[in-house]
């Protein structure tokens, strides 16, 4: 019933259809860097596409320099800790839920992008959670890159703070927002400085890294390190052994990978090879220049879809291009884009400034949230919001059959180009104004020059997204009229239209954007035109009138009924009202009722979802209709009275719900 699949719904459809395969399977991310060996100017380069749930908004933000008197404590929405005496300014992009960053950048020119990977010790501790036997929840990946940023003068320092901290507090919870511990990843980092990078990964409480010193290196969401282990946690080796993970005749030949990497389902699998197919892409693009990394082509590797699946996704949530100094005076520079780079603009901010745009940091409708990942408010679409106004660029811009790439890039090319042309010189009067011992002076100069480049980006975002909402065909072809109208969710009361727009059928979701489909294929299901990994069909009865429309994503099947629309029983419904009632699950804390839906059995659970149940089997089991490899039973006194509930993951019991009503 706590299952991960079905709670990446549980806010709402909207969840369901913008999620695609990343509350599912694991959202993706890719971080790369080119040491200054490599680079056309001899500086640092890292960057990172962070990928998550499209609603998942991501702003910018910026943190002071500060001291903070003994005893304080800093709050990261699952945990708390002590807080430290003095932390770094830091700029970086924030889930707007989350304390943590998913990249940053350091006032000292630390840059710091992580990855979500699934190891041994994670399955062990979702497995170890479910019976209730869990470990506590640590800090998410992105508060540690926050944290690492904010106590690591260099990489290194950085290295030493994120593994004690990982050593400390574990990181076990959801990294996804209204989701618990099944949200949960561990964490791959690239940590950079002017001078060298770090690749750092953690199992559980462990951890291991290498030092990287010329050429490129690029991570995804898998494990990469091998034997070549610069710096690891004291009880790394001796626990995998302890565990079972390595054989303990070749302690001295430790592979960090092939003993901590999760490989046994075949979705871990799956996953793993997705991730080492973009980790090899950007790997490929690094090495193609060489000695001549710049920002252009740091941008280019950002935007690239010439592997399946891309770097650049519709997922993606932010991206950023963080140029590191060459010295002690030089300051860094960092390039970010809201939202799908293809489709995004990069514009340069300064971690040395002293404020950003209010538009920058803004969330939409939920606001700012430091919360539990389960307790978070969904957000939604603001035009005051500089990062949903460009998500909302993207979503209308992808979710249609006609590619508008091109048009975005027409307007956004020039203007990156604009900037990056008046970096050097604001730069160069920023410095001299330090020197001069006039700080404030600079940082305001570098805050009006952020500031005059999201005005431009804000304004033509808003022209395009005009111009891409004026191409709604109002005539319904004869081929799509008997699909036109509205469904209502049987797992709530959202309600899904089905139009016509540009002369394609499309969906209509709720609070978020209207997506074409495709043609159906040879089953009759239509892909999303946002993403192969959705789709839509409908069941017809037996006059030939669509009745349902359902959502199939990966194995799971969402059903929405017609506005209007009865189904016809398929139990017999008197026989089966002596399993309505109210069951109570101490072991989540909650009260589920048995009710009737749509003529059938279905499942409330308060705050989540309702759960559809299929006919029961000869023994009794009722099915999920939703796909999810759970279902239920009931349990009768000698009387024959129903008495309680169990509730099946996979065959096995998760949960026995005494009745705590009369029948």
């Amino acid at each position: 019933m706590n299952n991960r699949r079905g709670r990446s719904i549980l806010k709402g459809l909207v969840v369901l259809l913008v999620a695609l395969a990343a509350a599912i399977r694991g959202e993706p991310c890719d971080t790369w860097v080119a040491l200054p060996d490599s680079t056309a100017g001899g500086h640092t380069i890292m960057a990172k596409n962070s990928d998550r749930t499209l609603h998942d908004c991501q702003p910018l933000f910026f943190h002071a320099a500060k001291k903070w008197p003994a005893g304080t404590k800093v709050e990261l929405g699952r945990i708390t800790i002590p807080q430290a005496a003095e932390t770094f300014a830091t700029l970086g992009s924030s889930p707007y839920w989350c304390w943590g960053y998913e990249e940053g950048i350091n006032e000292h020119g630390v840059a710091i992008g992580n990855e979500g990977i699934w190891t041994k010790a994670l399955i062990e501790a979702l497995a170890a959670s479910r019976r209730g036997e869990g470990p506590r929840r640590g800090p998410t990946g992105m508060d540690l890159v926050r944290l690492g940023l904010e106590r690591g003068r260099t990489a290194s320092d950085a290295v030493d703070v994120i593994g004690a901290l990982t050593e400390k507090y574990g990181q076990f919870g959801s990294g996804l927002p209204g989701i618990d511990f099944e949200g949960a990843y561990e964490n791959s980092y690239i940590i950079a400085d002017r001078r060298e990078a770090w690749i750092l990964e953690t199992a559980g409480r462990r951890w291991a890294a290498r030092r990287v010193t010329r050429g490129v290196a690029s991570i995804s969401n898998v494990t990469s390190l091998g034997t070549d282990l610069d710096r690891l946690a004291p009880d790394l080796v001796d626990h995998a052994l302890d565990r079972g993970w390595w054989p303990r005749d070749k302690k001295d030949a430790f592979d960090f990978s092939a003993a901590c990497r999760a490989v046994e389902r075949p979705d871990l699998l799956a996953r793993n090879s997705r991730a080492m197919i973009r980790a090899a892409r950007s790997q490929s693009l690094l090495e193609q220049k060489a000695g001549a990394v710049d920002r252009e082509w740091m941008m280019r590797i950002a935007r690239d879809r010439g592997s399946s699946p891309s770097i650049d996704l519709d997922v993606t949530a932010s991206s950023c291009v963080a140029i590191l100094p060459h010295g002690e005076t030089s300051l860094p520079l960092f390039w970010w884009c809201p939202a799908v780079p293809s489709r995004s603009c990069y514009v340069p901010f300064f971690v040395h400034g002293s404020r950003l745009p209010a538009i920058v940091s803004a969330a939409g409708t939920a606001g700012r949230q430091i919360v539990p990942p389960r307790e978070a408010a969904i957000d939604q679409f603001s035009d005051r919001s500089y990062w949903w106004v460009l998500r909302d660029l993207c979503n209308k811009s992808s979710a249609g059959v006609q590619d508008r790439t091109a048009e975005i890039r027409a307007v956004f090319d020039p203007l990156e180009k604009e900037f990056a042309a008046q970096v050097p010189t604001v730069l160069r009067k920023a410095e001299a104004l330090r020197k001069a011992g006039n700080p404030q002076g600079a940082a305001r100069l570098l805050d009006e020059f952020s500031a005059a480049c999201v005005d431009k980006v804000f304004a033509e975002a808003n022209a395009l997204r005009v111009r891409f909402e004026e191409t709604v065909d109002q005539e319904i072809p004869d081929k799509h009229r008997p699909y036109v109208g509205k469904y209502r969710a049987t797992i709530n009361s959202d309600t899904v239209t089905v139009l016509v727009r540009n002369g394609n059928l499309a969906v209509d979701i709720p609070r978020q954007m209207v997506c074409e489909l495709k043609e159906p294929d040879s089953a009759g299901r239509r892909n999303l035109v946002l993403t192969d990994q959705i789709a839509v069909s409908f069941e017809k009865n037996a006059k030939g009138d669509v009745v349902v429309m359902y959502f199939h994503q990966n194995d799971l099947d969402f059903e929405l009924v017609r506005e209007g629309i009865e189904l016809p029983a398929e139990i017999d419904l008197d026989g089966a009202r002596k399993y309505l009632g109210h069951y109570r699950s101490e072991k989540y804390d909650a009260t589920v009722r048995i009710f009737f839906q749509n003529n059938r059995l279905a499942l409330d659970w308060p705050g989540r979802m309702i759960f559809e149940l299929r006919p029961p089997t000869e023994d009794g089991v009722w099915p999920f209709r939703l796909g999810n490899k759970s279902a239920i039973r009931f349990r009768e006194d000698e009387k024959g009275r129903i008495v309680k509930l169990i509730h099946l993951r996979d065959g096995a019991v998760d949960d026995e719900l005494p009745r705590v009503d009369s029948e």
